[in-house]
């Protein structure tokens, strides 16, 4: 009995309807609903103020009665509930057709970006609670009644029908590539700056050894958040006896049973004393934070930059999501991280940020996949913001890179000895002599001629030739339309 017992907690809670409400509230309904009570609340209000209408002025209260007769406002109320539940149905159709038909490197994306914005949001809590109002006001209006709410109706299905022509606009907007790509690099940028408290106060290297205690999960999910607050609380009066070794990023699925953090130094109860209570400052959820999380970020531009490439698609998408990797690679490698005393003391607390190695890997995926389709656009440009961000990379994720580009370098070769790619390899090798890597320069060097040959070409016709020049690492040679 008791092993049924023990299988019965090691299964997810996949039914939990607390956990599914939290996740559904936090994107999408929080606000419509937070909207729909607001209605509510007018309609009681406007309810009580036509109760009360007997009291008024009989001159006043004859020509509400005049002007507005019952019987009309009656109609007019059916009229205007029934359009705004048409409206709201129609406008869910539009977009689930129109995403439907969208190129699917980006309809994934559009739709979770659709429901994450506020204005989307407020537009559905809106017309909703002007429904919901109207059907209040319609199920209690009486004769004698002057008429307020009715009349209120009119002027919010007015308002909701002026809306409408905005929110039009700003579906299709939204559906655009490169407005996606825009709201992705925001989210990133955000994302990054809710995060550097945990970066700023912990270090990139463990500086205690010997024995340590493991801190597993039990949980199934994405580690969503974790909080500095909460480790500076658990670790206080520790001093640097202690070292919490963190094994996961924020965004890292996690499995029942992953090792999550590792406790070094101190005694063995002090030890198990901080890992049974780290887990505390560890969130895990069954959907990614991406308020919290950049890498979130660079995975969806990642994803739309690959399928774009992998399709024989408009290269434009995948260009206009490789330009938003090297700006935010760019802007954070010139931001760096602050000093630990602008958020608080150093913690003794080891956590890697990869942000930089992500991106770099990302673009690579991108001269991979690129051999598929034939897309030399894409990969000469991947090729060329890999060469912008290899020096701005610490020297840890510079090996790394190298490591990673050395075994997708041959992808090169399916390609066409194109003018943009002589230039990407160009930069590409003039960035490894750069920093320090001439074994990998010279291989990258020797792509050229071997491109040529693939193609069909003279070795007089070596693209790098007259290309390999200073000027290579002027403007960067991507489009963003």
């Amino acid at each position: 009995m008791s092993e049924i017992s023990d299988l019965q907690r090691l299964v997810p809670a996949q039914q939990d309807l607390r956990v599914r409400w939290r996740l559904s509230a936090g994107e999408f309904l929080f606000t419509p609903l937070l909207m729909v009570l607001g209605f509510v609340g007018l309609a009681v209000g406007a309810v009580f103020a036509d109760a009360s209408s007997s009291e008024w002025p009989a001159a006043v209260r004859t020509v509400f009665l005049r002007l507005f007769p019952h019987d009309n406002l009656i109609k007019m109320l059916s009229v205007i509930a029934t359009g705004l539940v048409t409206v709201t149905t129609l406008t869910l159709s539009a977009l689930l057709v129109a995403i439907s038909h969208t190129a699917t490197s980006v309809a994934p994306v559009v739709f979770d970006q659709f429901l994450r914005r506020r204005a989307n949001q407020a537009y559905f809590g809106y017309v909703a609670g002007c429904a919901t109002y109207t059907y209040l006001v319609m199920a209690v209006s009486r004769p004698e009644w002057a008429g307020v709410g009715a009349l209120l109706a009119v002027v919010l299905a007015a308002g909701a029908l002026v809306l409408l022509v905005f929110m039009g606009y700003l579906m299709i907007d939204q559906m655009r590539p490169t407005s996606v790509v825009r709201s992705i690099q925001e989210l990133a940028y955000r994302a990054r700056m809710r995060q550097m408290p945990l970066l700023a106060r912990s270090r990139t290297r463990a500086l205690l050894d010997g024995d340590s205690t493991s801190v597993t999960t039990r949980a199934t999910g994405y580690v969503i958040d974790i909080s500095a607050a909460r480790l500076e609380s658990l670790l206080a009066g520790t001093g640097d006896r202690v070292e919490v070794a963190f094994q996961v990023r924020i965004g890292d699925l996690l499995a029942y049973g992953d090792t999550v953090a590792r406790i070094r130094g101190g005694s063995p109860e002090e030890r198990g004393r901080i890992a049974g209570k780290v887990l505390t400052c560890v969130m895990i959820d069954r959907a990614r934070n991406a308020d919290v999380d950049p890498d979130h970020a660079i995975e969806q531009l990642g994803n739309v930059a690959w399928a774009a490439t992998s399709t024989r698609q408009n290269p434009d998408v995948a260009l206009a999501a490789v330009g938003a990797l090297r700006d935010l690679s760019a802007r954070w490698a010139a931001a760096g991280v602050p000093d630990s005393t602008v958020y608080g003391r150093p913690l003794p607390v080891v956590y890697d940020d990869a942000v930089q190695r992500r991106i770099v890997a990302a673009l690579i995926d991108l001269v991979v996949v690129s051999a598929s389709s034939r897309q030399h656009q894409t990969c000469a440009v991947a090729l060329s913001t890999l060469a912008d961000i290899l020096p701005q990379l610490p020297e840890r994720d510079r090996d790394v890179a190298v490591k990673s580009l050395r075994r997708a370098l041959p992808a090169t070769l399916s390609h066409v000895a194109s003018v943009e790619m002589g230039r990407g390899l160009a930069k590409l090798r003039a960035a490894l002599d750069a920093i320090g890597h001439e074994d990998m320069a010279d291989q990258v060097r020797d792509m050229g001629p071997r491109l040529v040959r693939e193609s069909g070409l003279s070795e007089e016709e070596d693209l790098i030739d007259h290309l390999d020049e200073t000027e290579i690492t002027g403007p960067r040679s991507f489009r963003f339309r």
